[in-house]
């Protein structure tokens, strides 16, 4: 070597090519440790590896941690699974004379490294630890009988030698005397000893069991244990494609469920979930609570399943079954607060589901005291048979419980076709859990979960402070003499074809043609068009750089009149103001990253959210102190959720404000008149119930008690 310092400090000084490049082209025998690996390390070392691979006889030891990504993954499992086929493929597409050039090594890392393990001139092993992450990071190369240490704080990744601001020592016994040596030997005793399975804390297992351990993870993001892995060769044991665990391995259980000791339960604001859990348990452990947006529900009902869990002696299966995507992974936060990485089988392929049922199931053979949670979409629990099938087949020594949120949705046929009987405890979450429109599908709802059992309302939640007080503010929109008369027409059709009653916002049992009259009536009154010429007002009053924190809620059906969809006109509004916003879409929340959008809405990067129903069901946007309801259903429930989204806590949030643009006919003399006015002041009389200026002189009730007088 022309110069090797005893310290590199990275990225000022060049470990790479003064002392690893020419160490390894000079090496007979390299061993390397990393908490974290990557194959483009091989790239920067490759003219020193190269003439290393060149000598038939040296061989390369990995010993790491299984943070690896999905390419060196796949590259590890080709060169196990497939050996012969990957060095044939290589050495005819890369390769000449079977040898690994320096070039091929920069080029290709992720075949080279599937080419070495394929022809057993690598060998990787895994570390696993009791806790924690091994983290050692060490390079051992011997030449002759000497020993060459490279150790200190850099992974064997790219960015570990070459760019982050990492720190590396360089032992040479032979020339920088005893107190090198003494280093270097006892690197060597802790790699023989790792390596070897001689260290208690420190479980080596090889690349095969290692990689399968890692597809069996699913969603679970946390650094496998030795716990992971003797955990997943029970299971195969289970299903006879292991023997039984070594002498002495004893499986630990994942923690069980842990209400986290910062949570108030029983005092403070949050009390009242602690006279929830106990109505529920008092209940028989069956009921529905109706707790409001901002109340708690989803760690009222971990505390509940705490709780059974608690009073249970023996395994333990929770499934939560939850309506959309951003509430999953609003879930799977709140479950790992309370200790447990939950199973999303969602996130899984049908062969890798197959597999983890299996697992599943043998998990819960044992007698000891387990919780596994699993979170599934109502979507993937009614198609997937084999889920519902191995709940139903559990034995009665695991206690089953299911958590419904937003429970009004499973009343719907399809769930309760097919819903397991199996579950032992049965809790269902919703604000509003009544069908409001469909009485026969509330009465079975309620039959399977149990009634409701305890209230929680928008109200107390207003009262004790767990939501932010809010103003009520009406806005009067006439239709226009058009779109009164094609509503008049629309009600005059729905009567000769005998519908004669007060539309309740209900399609159940309705002949097809009286359906879609009923929605393009509603239509009309959704998409007034006065509304945006209202909403355009407001944010001029506003001044357009004060908007701020606003959701602004509009219909994307197509215009009963033709023309532009409210949504679309209400975009086209704000972007003519120079608002920045952001259309929050349905096909957003049904893939990853949607969040994004959110996380940028609560920095302030968009001033404005549009939307349609999608921000209905238990979104959380905290910031949020504005909206604008352009299209409101006559279904309660939706009224009860978009107002609960402005209602958060938030820091600086004093209070929120809701505007409602309440539709008018052009005259009130007539029967469908009066019916508008009718159903547009149920809404009204909700929302202005618990606002704090229902009675303020120019307030909601003012405006309220006007109108009532011509209906």
């Amino acid at each position: 070597m022309i110069k090797v310092d005893p310290l590199y400090q990275i990225p000022d000084d060049d470990l790479v090519g003064e002392v690893l490049i020419p160490a390894m082209a000079a090496a007979d025998e390299a061993r390397i440790g990393a908490g974290f690996f990557s194959s483009r390390c091989f790239a920067q070392i490759a003219p020193g590896l190269a003439d290393f691979l060149a000598h038939s006889g040296r061989h390369l030891s990995l010993l790491i941690s299984p943070e690896i990504d999905d390419a060196d993954r796949e590259a590890l499992e080709r060169g196990t699974k497939q050996p012969e086929q990957v060095i044939h493929d290589i050495e005819q597409r890369l390769l000449a004379d079977a040898v690994v050039s320096a070039s091929a090594l920069v080029q290709h890392t992720l075949d080279c490294l599937a080419y070495l393990i394929a022809t057993g001139r690598l060998t990787v092993r895994f570390a696993l630890m009791a806790r924690g992450q091994y983290h050692k990071k060490k390079w051992l190369l011997r030449g002759g009988t000497d020993w060459l240490a490279v150790h200190g704080s850099g992974n064997a990744t790219a960015r570990g030698l070459l760019v982050n601001g990492e720190q590396m020592t360089v032992d040479r016994p032979w020339a920088d005397g005893p107190a090198a040596e003494t280093r270097v030997t006892k690197l060597l005793r802790g790699w023989e000893r790792d390596w070897n399975n001689e260290n208690p804390h420190v479980l080596s297992i090889d690349v095969t069991d290692g990689l399968r351990m890692l597809d069996r993870r699913g969603a679970k993001r946390s650094v496998p244990t030795i716990d992971d892995f003797w955990r997943a060769w029970q299971a195969d044991h289970m299903r006879g494609l292991e023997p039984a665990l070594p002498p002495g391995v004893v499986t630990h259980p994942p923690r069980v469920l842990v209400v986290p000791d910062d949570v108030e339960w029983e005092t403070g604001l949050y009390r009242h979930q602690g006279v929830a859990v106990r109505t529920f348990i008092g209940a028989g452990s069956r009921g529905i609570l109706a707790i409001a947006t901002g109340g708690g529900k989803t760690q009222t009902s971990l505390i509940a399943a705490a709780n059974e869990q608690d009073r249970h002696t023996g395994p333990m299966l929770i499934v939560i079954i939850v309506p959309t995507a951003p509430l999953m992974r609003q879930w799977i936060e709140v479950v790992r607060r309370f200790g447990i990485e939950p199973a999303v089988p969602s996130a899984l392929t049908i062969p890798k589901r197959r597999v983890w049922l299996e697992e599943l199931k043998a998990s819960l053979t044992t007698e000891a005291t387990y919780t596994t949670v699993v979170l599934c979409t109502q979507q993937l629990f009614v198609r997937d048979e084999g889920l519902r099938e191995s709940i139903e087949a559990l034995p009665q020594r695991v206690l089953t419980m299911l958590i419904g949120d937003e429970v009004h949705n499973l009343g719907a046929p399809t769930f309760l076709r097919v819903a397991p009987h199996r579950f032992d405890v049965r809790l269902g979450l919703s604000a509003t859990p009544s069908r409001q429109y469909d009485e026969a599908g509330s009465a079975e709802l309620f039959n399977y979960f149990g009634p409701p059992i305890y209230e929680f309302t928008l109200a107390d939640a207003i009262e004790v402070g767990c939501l932010t007080p809010y103003r009520y503010y009406l806005h009067e929109v006439r239709l226009t003499a058009d779109e009164f008369a094609v509503y008049v027409d629309l009600s005059r059709q729905l009567r000769r074809k005998g519908f004669n009653r007060q539309d309740d916002g209900s399609v159940d049992g309705l002949e097809d043609q009286i359906e879609h009259l009923l929605r393009k009536r509603r239509a009309v009154l959704e998409q007034a068009s006065a509304k945006i010429v209202a909403l355009e007002a407001l944010l001029v009053e506003t001044g357009v750089r004060e908007v701020a924190r606003t959701l602004i809620y509009a219909s994307a059906k197509q215009q009963v009149l033709g023309g532009t969809k409210q949504l679309d006109e209400a975009n086209a509004l704000l972007r003519r103001l120079g608002i920045r916003f952001h259309e929050f879409t349905s096909a957003e929340t049904g893939r990853r990253g949607s969040e994004q959008y959110l996380e940028a809405f609560g920095r302030g990067e968009y001033q404005a959210l549009t939307a349609m129903k999608v921000l209905d069901e238990g979104i959380d946007l905290p910031e949020t102190d504005t909206a604008y309801l352009l299209a409101s259903s006559t279904v309660r429930r939706e009224w009860v959720q978009r107002r609960g989204r402005i209602l958060r806590r938030a820091v600086g949030k004093s209070h929120a404000i809701l505007h409602d643009f309440i539709v008018l006919p052009p005259s009130d003399d007539t029967n469908e008149g009066r019916a508008i006015l009718a159903g547009e002041l149920a809404r009204a009389r909700e929302f202005a119930g618990a606002a704090e200026n229902e009675y303020d002189p120019d307030g909601p009730r003012t405006i309220i008690s006007r109108l009532e007088r011509s209906v």
